[in-house]
Parts: C-alpha cells; structure tokens; sequence
C-alpha cells in the first residue's frame, strides 16, 4: 500500500511538472458562429496554430517560454467583420488560462480573463487604452470633420492628445503594477509614446524580476540604442552577414557618407520606397556615398527571398543580432539614418518620402550640390 501510495504522489507530481511546461488557454463563446468555428495563435515564440469551437468551447495548448505573450484572433472576426483584431494574453508563467463567455459578435476581448493575475492587469489596462482612443478619435473627429491622420492639423492634434491623455494613462499603468509583467510589457509596447527621460525613469521602477524578464530586457537595450543613436554619436562598430554569408563591418565603410537603411520583408512601405531609393542611390553612388540595407526579419528565407524580388543595388546584412535596437533603437521600418565619413550620426529619418521630400534626401542634395 506504502509503494502505491509513493507511486501515485510521484506520478502526480510529474503530472505537475508537465503542465507546467505548457501555457493552456481554455476559451468560452457564446452566440452564433455561423459556421466560422476557428481560432488562431501566433507571438514571438509561438507557432501559429489553430484549434475549432467545439460546443462553445476551445483549448490551446502552448509549450512555454518565458516572457511569450500568445496573440489570438478568430475566423468569425476576418468573414463577418471584415477585418481582425488581435487580442494579446500577458501572462507571467505556465499553467492555465481562462477567457470565458466571448461574444462572438463583438470579439475575443470581450470574455472575462482569470488564471494570470499579469493578463487580468492587462485586460483591464487595454478596456482603459481602447476607452481612451475612442474618446481621443470623438475629439479630432468633431475638430477635424473628414480630415484623418494624413492631414497636418489632424496630426498634430491627434498628438497632442496622445501626450495628454494617453501617456499619463501609460506612465501610472506602469508604476502601479511595477512587479508585474503586465507593466513591463506595457511599457516596452507604447515606449515610442513616452520622451527618453520618462522611459529611463519607469524602467528604474521596475522590479529586478522584471527587468530580467525578456521583455525587461529588450527595454533595456532599447534604452541603449537611445543613447547610442543620438544625433552626433559615434556609431559603434558592428559586424553582420551578408546574403552570401560572409561578414561585413559598418567600419568597412569609413570616408563615406553612409545611410543605413531598416527593413523587413513584411514592411510593405519599406518596399514601396525601394523604387525611388534606387534613383537616389543612382545619382549619390561612388566613392563618397553608400547605402547599407540591414533587414530585422527573423526568417531568413523570407529576406533572401525578398532580396531576389527586390533587385537592391546596395549592401546588404542580415540583424542577427538586435543591432537595430540595441545600437539605433529602431521602433518602426522603414527607418534610416545618415552617418557622416568619421562615423558620426548626422540625420534619423523613419518613413521614406518618395517625393524626395525627405530630410536625408534633403541633406545629401546640400552635400553634393544635386
């Protein structure tokens, strides 16, 4: 009886072991799917996935790793409502999750979250985040009338409402829920919302666990590629892969003006620009002036593939290694910058206007004189 006795705790304790190896997410629905009975996962770390309604109910079963925030959507959402919105699940450790009674009709963030006390914080964090878009698009739209934010006006007011509504709600967000992963996560989403001082003091807020965390991490080189990207900087020295897979330096580059140049296979204005990036690099090439194109895709199939579509006449590497946060804090592609022959950081510019309009392009005409 003792044996079986010890038998039946080691198995229950491997039991345990296993299932906390994995991130579970059991869902509810109500309300009539009309037949579009799937729901899908993706994130960093995750591979996308599928799994049906079955009787009003649905189970993801993940393999965990820290630091992965699972993102869902559902087939209901793309064939009945035109589009998707992508619900994320902070959550700070392995086990299970709830997210009970969805409305179908109205989306995945409307089940009621339990199970993770991070992705509780961040659900009702995102209820605030929406409310507080909806009143922000009311105000520009009464302002505003038939104006978006293409128009001048429209943006500046939509920025400023940002920095007075939006950022405050952010900034106590954080400092409440400081241990938490839900605040770091937060934080390290909206970083391009808040000036580097603000980030710099949050990120000194956060707890050690927290900063720890893979995305407390990725705030911290952010915040390095902040200061290592300010204008007048020296660029440090890096080496990547070309599409050859031979190293190349940025220091191979010295005596030229240099414009780096951020992509991604998936950026669909990076490769909007590349038509008329070709005729700037047509008329600057030569011995004072190169661009260097470094892709920030994590498929390198999908880069090289891209490159054999795209035809760039220009330098290629392949960031294996972050050098886009960490030493330029690039939040957004297509984002370039202008370093000057002593490896001085002249001009950022994120975005590329085509109509050579642009504030490198701009610089490059008062340099050469065409």
């Amino acid at each position: 009886m003792r044996k079986i006795f010890i038998a039946f705790l080691l198995t229950g304790s491997f039991y345990n072991l296993a299932a906390q190896t994995k991130l579970i997410i059991k869902g509810t629905v109500k309300g009539d799917t009309k037949g579009h009975n799937k729901v899908y996962v993706y994130g960093e770390s995750i591979k996308q996935d599928s799994v049906m309604i079955e009787n009003g109910a649905f189970t993801f079963n993940i393999p965990w790793e820290n630091g992965m925030v699972p993102v869902l959507y559902n087939e209901y959402e793309m064939k009945e409502n035109g589009g998707i919105s992508p619900y994320a699940i902070v959550v700070e450790k392995a086990g299970t999750v709830f997210l009970k009674d969805i409305d179908i009709t109205k989306g995945l963030r409307t089940g009621k979250i339990s199970g993770s006390a991070s992705a509780v914080a961040f659900q009702a964090f995102d209820k605030g985040y929406e409310k507080l878009e909806k009143e922000i698009d009311s105000t520009l739209g009464a302002r505003f009338p038939g104006k978006d934010y293409n128009d001048t006006s429209y943006r500046k007011g939509y920025d400023g409402l940002m920095t007075q509504k939006m950022v405050p709600y952010i900034k106590s967000f954080v400092k409440s829920n400081a241990g938490s992963f839900a605040g770091t996560y937060v934080l390290l989403r909206n970083r391009y919302l808040l000036k580097d001082q603000d980030m710099e003091n949050l990120y000194s807020k956060l707890s050690p666990a927290q900063q720890g965390t893979k995305a407390g991490k990725k705030m911290a080189d952010y915040l390095k590629g902040l200061k290592a990207s300010a204008i007048g900087r020296q660029v440090n020295d890096f080496t990547l892969s070309t599409p050859t897979d031979e190293s190349f330096s940025f220091s191979n580059l010295k005596g030229k003006y240099v414009m780096l140049d951020f992509w991604a296979s998936w950026c669909g204005p990076c490769k909007a620009a590349f038509p008329h990036m070709k005729e700037v690099y047509q008329k600057y090439r030569g011995d004072q002036f190169e661009i260097l194109g470094i892709s920030i895709d994590k498929d390198k199939a999908a880069w090289l593939k891209e490159l054999g579509v795209q035809q760039l006449p220009w330098l290629q590497v392949h960031d294996t290694k972050s050098i886009s946060v960490s030493g330029f804090a690039v939040t957004a592609v297509p984002t370039a910058y202008l370093i000057s022959p002593d490896g001085k950081i002249i001009l950022k510019e994120i975005g590329f206007d085509s109509n050579g309009n642009g504030e490198i392009e701009k610089k490059l005409k008062e340099l050469f004189g065409k």
